[in-house]
């Protein structure tokens, strides 16, 4: 008992396509009823027309209006699903944005920027050019220190 008392409001609180579908079928039959209708006036004032030798402007232009009015409806119909499929795309696309900002900003939160990379690089020149020049000093004293040598070394042969 339970079990079909559970069943039960289970397919009351979900709104089926079915009941959807028929809601809709629903409009559809209505809007063909109403366009039957309209042709069966146009077809009744074509017969008028076609009795009388004198324009009825006033029926042509009520006619007109019916049509027109039947078209705006049809039209609001065909556009309504691409409003909101419009709309939700627009909502995907801003989640879409919000992620990619999102990790944008965690990239750039890593992310080394080229002054800091520039001042490390003179930095290491720096260092290069001190161990260049020390070498170099160095290089010196020996080159003085074997001349030094060198020449006490011939001074005491001669």
């Amino acid at each position: 008992m339970t079990a079909q008392l559970t069943q039960q409001q289970q397919m009351q609180q979900l709104p089926t396509s079915d009941s959807r579908l028929s809601a809709l079928e629903t409009r559809v039959e209505g809007i063909v009823g109403t366009l039957q209708s309209v042709a069966s006036a146009v077809t009744g004032l074509s017969d008028k027309l076609d009795r009388r030798g004198q324009t009825p402007w006033a029926v042509i232009w009520s006619a007109v209006g019916v049509g027109m009015t039947v078209l705006t409806v049809v039209g609001g119909l065909a556009f309504w699903p691409v409003t909101t499929g419009m709309s939700d795309l627009k909502a995907a696309l801003l989640m879409m944005q919000e992620r990619a900002d999102k990790r944008v900003e965690a990239l750039a939160k890593t992310q080394v920027t080229r002054d800091e990379h520039e001042v490390h690089w003179r930095m290491e020149e720096r260092l290069y050019d001190f161990q260049r020049d020390r070498i170099s000093r160095v290089e010196g004293r020996i080159e003085k220190r074997l001349d030094r040598l060198e020449a006490d070394k011939f001074k005491t042969r001669d």
